[in-house]
Parts: structure tokens; sequence; C-alpha cells
């Protein structure tokens, strides 16, 4: 992402990634935990590791940049069902060209955590594709799949917002529950772990805004806000 204007295509995958055929892309996936070789680091626990800071914040510098941002647009709760939007912020210079972004995003409560699909952005990077899904994914739910783009230019940020609809616990009832944000960075040779980001939820009650959160699929990432995908006299239904 330069300072030239850019395009990225963006795939939502509910169970696993698809192939990024071509440079500029970002996804939404499940990653496995491949083992590599190359030059790792931690912002939370960087102790011992002096090689890999110098070398990390000399080449990759990924705290010297503008970042990548979250918020809770909205959250709602009606009788077993809940919703939420997050809206993501990407300055431009954030992800540089053949760089690429990952943000797994779970729901936690004192009961446990719900993940959800990681948000993964490429900048022509040129890793490799995520795993192939296991036999056991296969027989789960159908993979739910959109495609949209992100534009930005010099100095404006692009926009996305991402909607998930799940089950209700009473653990995430009042304040009980967290939108946990794990960050990274990667290139062909660096890999940086950014420190978490935590959204507390704050629950809403709408009757009339959920359903027309019910149109939507369970995941889905939007280049717009809700309003102006969903059809109907919904101008101001999500404000």
């Amino acid at each position: 992402m330069n300072n030239n204007h850019f395009r990225n295509i963006i795939l939502l995958t509910m169970m696993s990634a698809l192939s990024l055929a071509f440079a500029g892309c970002a996804t939404i996936r499940k990653t496995g935990a491949a083992q590599d070789s190359r030059i790792c680091l931690s912002e939370v626990n960087n102790s011992g590791c002096d090689r890999a800071y110098r070398i990390i914040h000399g080449k990759l510098r990924p705290l010297e940049r503008p970042q990548v941002r979250f918020a809770i647009e909205k959250a709602l709760i009606e009788e077993d069902s809940c919703w939420v939007l997050l809206r993501v912020t990407v300055p431009d210079q954030s992800i540089r060209k053949h760089e690429r972004y990952n943000a797994c995003v779970m729901l936690s409560t004192v009961d446990g955590i719900l993940n959800f699909p990681e948000l993964n952005l490429d900048n022509d990077s040129g890793l490799p594709e995520a795993d192939e899904r296991s036999d056991s994914e296969e027989t789960q739910e159908d993979t739910i799949v959109e495609s949209l783009e992100i534009d930005a230019r010099k100095g404006s940020p692009g926009y996305a917002y991402m909607s998930f609809r799940f089950c209700y616990h009473p653990s995430m009832e009042g304040n009980g529950a967290i939108i946990s944000i794990l960050p990274s960075l990667e290139t062909k040779r660096y890999f940086f772990q950014h420190s978490p980001v935590e959204l507390p939820v704050l629950w809403s009650y709408n009757p009339a805004m959920w359903k027309r959160a019910q149109q939507l699929p369970q995941f889905i990432l939007l280049d717009k806000r809700p309003e102006y995908v969903l059809h109907g006299n919904e101008k101001n239904m999500f404000k």
C-alpha cells in the first residue's frame, strides 16, 4: 500500500482461505500453524530477542507507520442471537508492498472463546496460501465467499466492515463479552506480532435494526456500512 492509488481485492471465507491469484488482495481466512525460518518478533514479549528486535525494527519498522484500526460499530442481542459489526480502518502506508497483515478475531467471555474468520490483507506479499481445509472441515457448513474492493488514495484510509451473527450465551450479557484481535504483519523474511487489541462489547436491543441485520449472511465482509448494502428503506436503520 504505497502513495499511489491502490486496490485491494478482498475475499471472505468462513472455513478456510481461498487462493490469492493476484497482487494486492485481502481475505478473511482460517490459518494453520506452519513452521518457517523467518525472523520473528512479538511486541508483547521480546526479551532475549535482541537480534530479532534490531532487524525487525530496522527493516520492517512495524511501529513507525499508521496502524490498521478496529472499532465496534454495532452490537445487538435479540432473544438467543447476537450481531456484531466491526469497522476496519486501513490507512495509507499501513501495509506496504510485499507485506501481509493478519488479524485473528474472537469474542471472549469468562466461559470461553468464540473464534471468527481471520482477516488477511495482502499487498502482493508473495507468501504461500493457507493450508487446504481438512476433511473434518469439509463436512461442516458450506464456505461463504464474498468479494469486494477497498479503494484508498494517498493520505486517505480504506474501510471494510466485518459482520458476524452468532448464538447468544449468558456469559455474554452485560459487560461480559470482549472482542479480542490478534494482529500481525509479515513478509517472506519477517514476522511481527502486534500487541492484542481488546474492544469491550456494549450490547443494545433494537428489534427493527435486528430485522435488517438478519438479511446479512452469518459472516460477511463489506466495503460499505450495511445501510448502503441492504435493500429497502434502511437509509438510517444502522445509525
